[in-house]
């Protein structure tokens, strides 16, 4: 495994190395959170030899959607979906990758001004590689609802990855943690189930898929739409509604899914056992599917690889 530390990463516009890639302490996105990203994994099938990027035109197509909303002109003027790609499968080869890799994204406010304005200051684009393995249990999480609710559209939107939202995430999180358990579940102010403290949450009940719609303030998730579109293949209808928090204790099975989360079986929800407690079927068969598809193994799903 490699360190993050000793790595090329790109930027302001070249590859430099990781300890020469500084800001200063008045740098206006470092001080106030004016920032955009978007995680993306690499996944190394080592009976091939070959490194695949998982849906990074997608994950370009989000990420421009985000630096649009900030109004950085920079990355929207001067980064287009080719050379996008381009820069991450370079990343990949100067580092020369031969492991699962996880790569963030970052497009942030680059001035040293003490004010937080959108429009007037430039911007720059940054990317890194990390040696992420799980981020979540994947064998099986016991889930809290959290007493702190999600950040709503008309504050701070959900579908853009905006760096200073994320202490919505952390505060939740910590608070999981702190209470023994391994992720958060986020309600909404009226109650509705959300999304995890980084994750979409899925419900299997009477052999459907339930899970919040886009227009519930969550993150449009890449995996997300996968599993939505796996589901389909497999047969299995995907129902897209609002969730109410008991819903929690009746689904016959939960999994949440993300960049970092994958696809992740919840297995317990504030103590109560979700179905019988243990991993199901439907969420193993599509946990299993996910898996090597991102490897290179399912030829069906080959169009959402990018060979590195």
């Amino acid at each position: 495994m490699f360190a993050t530390e000793d790595t090329v990463v790109f930027f302001r516009n070249q590859f430099v190395p990781f300890k020469d890639a500084t800001l200063t302490l008045a740098n206006t996105g470092f001080l106030y959170g004016l920032g955009v990203f978007t995680g993306m994994r690499a996944h190394y099938n080592q009976e091939q030899d070959k490194l695949y990027l998982f849906r990074p035109a997608d994950h370009y197509k989000r990420f421009l959607i985000s630096c649009r909303l900030m109004r950085y002109s920079n990355f929207l003027k001067n980064f287009s979906e080719e050379k996008f790609i381009s820069i991450l499968k370079e990343l990949l080869s100067k580092n020369a990758v031969r492991e699962d890799v996880y790569i963030r994204v970052t497009n942030f406010t680059d001035e040293d001004k003490i004010s937080p304005r959108l429009g007037q200051y430039k911007d720059a684009f940054s990317a890194f590689i990390y040696p992420l393995g799980d981020y979540v249990p994947t064998t099986g999480m016991r889930c809290k609802v959290s007493s702190w609710i999600r950040v709503e559209d008309n504050a701070i939107p959900a579908r853009a990855k905006v760096n200073g939202a994320y202490v919505n995430t952390a505060l939740a999180k910590a608070e999981a943690i702190s209470l023994g358990f391994d992720e958060a579940i986020f309600l909404d102010r009226n109650g509705h189930v959300i999304e995890g403290s980084a994750e979409n949450i899925f419900f299997v009940m009477d052999g459907k898929l339930v899970t919040p719609g886009v227009s519930d303030n969550i993150l449009e998730g890449i995996t997300r739409r996968s599993v939505i579109e796996m589901a389909k293949n497999l047969g299995i209808e995907t129902i897209e509604r609002s969730v109410d928090r008991t819903e929690l204790y009746k689904a016959d099975e939960i999994f949440m899914t993300g960049t970092g989360a994958k696809v992740s079986p919840v297995v317990s929800v504030d103590g109560i056992d979700v179905g019988d407690g243990l991993v199901g079927p439907v969420s193993s068969t599509i946990q299993n599917l996910y898996s090597r598809i991102v490897r290179g193994d399912e030829p069906e799903y080959m169009h959402w690889l990018v060979e590195c």
